[in-house]
């Protein structure tokens, strides 16, 4: 093989990521960031699902028929729901019901248990379901505010979830 850097050395060269070392280094920083900020917190991801769920339909200090029915839809087609049976379902309320009664942080806890990449998804279900009884009151809004902060959600994009989503339950 030729020493005049053809060949495999060229191939490979084509492959290498034409990235600043700082980019590379904000990337790697960022990532030691939430590797510091992840702490041992006993939430399975189905519990801290199921929490945000339950929590934005009491949000407004009543449980619905119509937040019940949207939360009941979404456990049967939800992969994160649908992976527990009906059993393990009722186990993981009351669990949640104890951690919320007993942890001042539980709420907070249930969000920083979640993949990054989960929560805005399940933002959008928190709202959804916030606006199932066809209102959308104070308590409700400063609810969905605390969590998007809580779950470290873009503010923009946040905003945007819940404006789509006004949108589709007027009609």
């Amino acid at each position: 093989m030729p020493s005049d850097g053809g060949g495999l050395a060229n191939t490979v060269r084509l492959f290498e990521v034409a990235e600043p070392a700082s980019a590379a280094l904000d990337d790697f920083e960022k990532l030691v960031e939430q590797f510091k900020r992840q702490r041992n917190i006993d939430w399975s991801i189905p519990e801290a699902f199921l929490c945000l769920l339950l929590s934005a339909a009491i949000s407004d200090g009543h449980f619905s028929v119509e937040e019940q029915l949207e939360i009941e839809a979404l456990s049967r087609r939800s992969r994160a729901l649908k992976s527990i049976n009906a059993a393990q379902l009722a186990s993981a309320n009351a669990t949640i019901n104890i951690r919320l009664k007993t942890r001042p942080d539980g709420l907070r806890e249930a969000c920083e248990s979640l993949p990054a990449d989960m929560r805005l998804p399940l933002f959008a279900h928190c709202v959804d379901i916030v606006l199932a009884d066809g209102q959308l009151l104070p308590t409700e809004m400063d609810f969905l505010n605390r969590v998007m902060a809580m779950m470290e959600i873009n503010p923009a994009e946040g905003k945007r979830v819940m404006e789509v989503l006004l949108i589709k339950n007027r009609f």
